[in-house]
């Protein structure tokens, strides 16, 4: 399904450039009936290994200012970059490896039909974990989530663009204003927005009610209580291949069965 008003946004950092190659690898090998336009938010867009590596997976770069880069802004900033015809967005994260069985086209193409038909829908998760409490189901495998769930979350979620912005930059402003002492230096800033989390915790749920309230929020409903139901979904990844800057085995196992590298060194 061609469509230019939907974008899937990439965010990484210098760190974790090395994870690229797998990311838009995997990203086109199991997403390959997904011809949704794939930017890559960063500022290391000079950088020519970069440019050569989206050239060759077909991934436009979004330039983001240094000043801009941190964890939480670096998303924000990429919504601002992003054509003005961008109407719904699916943020990913660079160590969220996308799997077998692939993409469903069929849900994801259904989810952009909800979005078109009912403006009141403000997100759409598209894997069942973190999910819903609910039992209120709006259609199909599609939950309504309830008011005490994980409304947002960095993982695979589809997003009307102004909300999602919209929500990030409250948040930012929020923990500007009520936490100063993390804003001493962009070390502690980034790890008290990664760490403490303050977009995906009781912080960020307050603002999403309160700005946000007359928006419903949905997420692709579990398949069953084993292990792999969660890979029944309309974007089935591997999460947080990466904790505290490791790279995690089951990670390298899976980037090297699949036939990439992790070679930190080409970015050096």
């Amino acid at each position: 399904m061609d469509r230019t008003d939907i974008a899937i946004v990439i965010t990484t950092c210098p760190k974790y450039l090395y994870l690229l190659e797998t990311m838009f690898g995997l990203l086109r090998r199991y997403g390959a009936n997904c011809n949704w336009p794939v930017y890559l938010a960063t500022e290391c867009w000079s950088m020519e290994v970069l440019r050569v590596l989206c050239v060759k997976y077909n991934v436009q770069i979004l330039r983001i200012k240094e000043e801009d880069s941190d964890f939480m802004e670096s998303r924000v900033a990429a919504c601002k970059e992003l054509p003005d015809t961008i109407k719904y967005i699916l943020p990913l994260q660079d160590d969220f490896f996308l799997e077998r069985p692939g993409v469903n086209m069929d849900a994801l193409t259904q989810a952009l039909a909800i979005f078109d038909s009912d403006p009141t829908v403000a997100s759409m998760r598209l894997m069942p974990c973190p999910g819903s409490t609910s039992k209120v189901m709006y259609k199909d495998r599609w939950h309504t989530m309830g008011s005490d769930d994980l409304l947002f979350s960095y993982q695979a979620t589809l997003w009307r663009k102004p909300i999602y912005q919209g929500y990030l930059e409250r948040v930012v402003s929020h923990c500007i204003e009520h936490f100063p002492e993390e804003l001493k230096n962009r070390t502690s800033w980034n790890k008290f927005s990664i760490t403490i989390n303050p977009a995906e915790t009781s912080t960020g749920l307050t603002l999403l009610q309160s700005h946000y309230s007359s928006y419903i929020h949905l997420c692709w409903s579990r398949a069953g209580i084993w292990a792999n139901a969660v890979y029944d979904c309309p974007w089935p990844y591997r999460p947080t291949a990466v904790v505290h800057g490791v790279l995690q085995p089951w990670a390298l196992e899976l980037i090297r069965r699949e036939g990439f590298q992790a070679n930190n060194a080409l970015w050096n």
